[in-house]
């Protein structure tokens, strides 16, 4: 009786699936990377749009920010800076990102301080950098977006709090891919 049971069980454990996780392979699977020539040269920048997605800021449990997303009915847009690893150096690693999402049909965005909260404005600082590593919302800069034909301007000043910075600024425009 007792391995007819455990064999049901095993059955059934392999056979369930995540909706969650079919739910995040969906979403990376519609993004659109660009990579961008206007970089510190020891650094690689991008710019990575990703549709139909919405942007969540969550909190463990020992209160620390972390990204999340959703199906939804929003576009998120992720600036990297990602700086060359230093060689010979074991946790060399540093990158600085900003997250936002917006609406689909968005053509243009002026906003500044505490607006930067109604696009859930998101820096990230991601490294071996004792009590400033993490995810920090952005509630003081400027930014100003321009979004027509097939073209994405974003124009972006920015400061967080007490947290050290490589990026505190972004001046980009780039050609939108047709899907």
């Amino acid at each position: 009786m007792r391995p007819i049971l455990c064999t049901i069980f095993l059955f059934l454990f392999i056979n369930c699936k995540s909706k969650q996780l079919d739910q995040q392979h969906t979403l990376r699977s519609e993004k659109t990377i660009y990579k961008l020539e206007h970089c510190n040269e020891n650094a690689q920048c991008s710019i990575e749009i990703t549709p139909n997605t919405n942007l969540i800021l969550k909190q463990d449990e020992l209160q620390n920010s972390y990204i999340d997303f959703e199906k939804g009915d929003k576009v998120i847009v992720k600036y990297e800076f990602k700086r060359n690893e230093l060689p010979n150096t074991a946790d060399g690693h540093h990158i600085e990102l900003i997250y936002f999402e917006m609406d689909k049909n968005t053509e243009q965005l002026f906003l500044t301080n505490e607006e930067l909260q109604s696009i859930k404005m998101v820096y990230g600082r991601l490294c071996y950098c004792k009590g400033t590593s993490g995810y920090f919302k952005v509630t003081n800069g400027n930014l100003k977006l321009i979004h027509k034909n097939d073209e994405m301007t974003i124009e972006l000043d920015f400061k967080v709090g007490k947290i050290p910075q490589l990026l505190s600024g972004i001046n980009e425009t780039i050609k939108l891919k047709r899907n």
